[in-house]
């Protein structure tokens, strides 16, 4: 009986193993870098891999995941396991801790999922410097609190802990932004017909409400923060994308994430599969600034100062 009970833990310590060595060996990154952001050491990481680790906490195993950027099945996968109860909400200060320590590198990282997509940005936006936006409608970081879990309330029924892990890290973003604006430049760029149309286009009452809130906070920006500036535009980006630039007070390099999600989520579309890319590479990033340029050279002039871009912005969403 002994001998059984030895047996079956030593099979079960090496499915547990093989398990860990399948989702590092998946990833992009180098083992120095997942131990980084996950807050682990590269010897704890190659112990898992070899099965020398009996007992791992809960936080380690949810750290490992999301630096390896793993949906949030795959993690309820891994906790299995190791004979942790499925996420919950309790777990959720794990994504955002771990998400603080997020690094970029010069390889085209692959982002999965929504949400972390969403902690990348959060990643990109807690680093100072100054920020460039290209997309169709304001920054989801200023989509005010119940926006996100109601526009994603399809992606929320693939996981319990969706809707409340993502309106966490739209908090984060929002508190995040405003720290940045305070000390550095943002500027957004948006198509003309694409904001329009989400706008004009909206047939759900709830959603429609919920972006007229989302243009109020646009407009609330612009008249707040000298350091935030929006910018509307003739040209219709083929990616939505986030360019950090480096401060002049660190040494960071610059850092995109970019993005071919339509600008209206659908249900067909579900959680788990791969919605953009994240890199500081700076041949790639050079092609970007100078799409840029297009992008800023297509600025519509009537709308170029602030007082004509706020009244254009409230006529809108019908506030004459």
């Amino acid at each position: 009986m002994n001998l059984n009970l030895r047996d079956n833990r030593k099979r079960r310590q090496e499915e547990r193993a093989a398990f860990i060595r399948e989702i590092v060996n998946a990833s992009p990154m180098p083992r120095n870098q997942v131990a980084s952001i996950s807050g682990l050491s590269n010897t704890y990481i190659r112990d898992l891999e070899n099965g020398n680790v009996v007992n791992v906490s809960r936080e380690r195993l949810i750290s490992l995941c999301v630096a390896l950027n793993l949906g949030l099945h795959d993690i309820d996968r891994l906790l299995n396991a190791f004979d942790r109860a499925a996420l919950s909400s309790d777990d959720i200060p794990f994504f955002i801790e771990t998400s603080s320590q997020s690094k970029f590198s010069s390889a085209m990282l692959p982002v999965r999922d929504r949400f972390t997509l969403d902690l990348m940005m959060l990643s990109a936006e807690r680093i100072p410097g100054p920020l460039v936006i290209i997309s169709s409608r304001p920054t989801n970081s200023m989509r005010v609190e119940g926006h996100p879990s109601y526009t994603d309330r399809h992606y929320a029924k693939t996981h319990a802990i969706y809707p409340e892990l993502i309106e966490l890290i739209g908090r984060e973003r929002r508190r995040h932004l405003a720290g940045n604006l305070a000390r550095f430049k943002v500027n957004q760029y948006i198509c003309k017909s694409c904001l329009e149309e989400y706008i004009h286009d909206c047939q759900d009452e709830i959603e429609l409400q919920w972006r007229h809130k989302h243009v109020e906070n646009l407009i609330w920006h612009l008249k707040t923060f000298d350091n935030f500036n929006a910018h509307i535009t003739n040209d219709c980006p083929t990616f939505m994308m986030v360019l950090k630039l480096a401060s002049k007070d660190d040494n960071t390099q610059d850092k995109l994430l970019m993005t071919y999600l339509p600008p209206h989520p659908c249900a067909t579309h579900p959680s788990g599969r791969f919605v953009g890319f994240a890199t500081e590479n700076v041949n790639v990033i050079r092609n970007f600034k100078d799409d840029l340029h297009v992008t800023q050279s297509a600025v519509i002039d009537e709308l170029a100062d602030k007082g004509s871009l706020i009244a254009y912005l409230q006529k809108l969403i019908g506030y004459e």
